[in-house]
């Protein structure tokens, strides 16, 4: 038996993308991640060991996020492996990164990557 645990809707106001104005004045980032893990054999027990903390995934996001990056796929593929590095409850995680109304060239709402990952053994 397993359980998803979600984040949605994280927003990082940050320097990331290859123009030189983004990296001076910064952007508007969503974040989602859902997080899979088996469920322990005693259920969680009401236990913040039993379970993905929110806590420490946000603070995992949040340091991901201060450091510039040229690539929103760049930013997904460290988080997920600073993740697996964390929280070892983690089976699989699926992240999107948004970036808000990204320079190009006209109306854009939200430019974002999708990245999937399962926890390698």
């Amino acid at each position: 038996m397993s359980a998803i645990i979600s984040l949605e809707g994280l927003k990082f106001h940050a320097y990331h993308g290859v123009h030189p104005q983004e990296r001076i004045v910064g952007g508007m980032f969503m974040v989602d991640i859902h997080l899979s893990m088996h469920i322990p054999a005693e259920g969680f027990r009401d236990d913040l060991h039993n379970t993905i903390d929110y806590e420490r995934v946000y603070a995992v996001i949040a340091e991901v996020m201060r450091e510039p990056k040229y690539l929103i796929e760049t930013l997904a593929e460290e988080v997920i492996t600073k993740l697996f590095d964390a929280v070892s409850l983690i089976q699989t995680a699926h992240i999107i990164i948004s970036k808000m109304h990204p320079p190009v060239g006209g109306e854009c709402l939200k430019s974002k990557i999708e990245l999937k990952r399962q926890r390698p053994y």
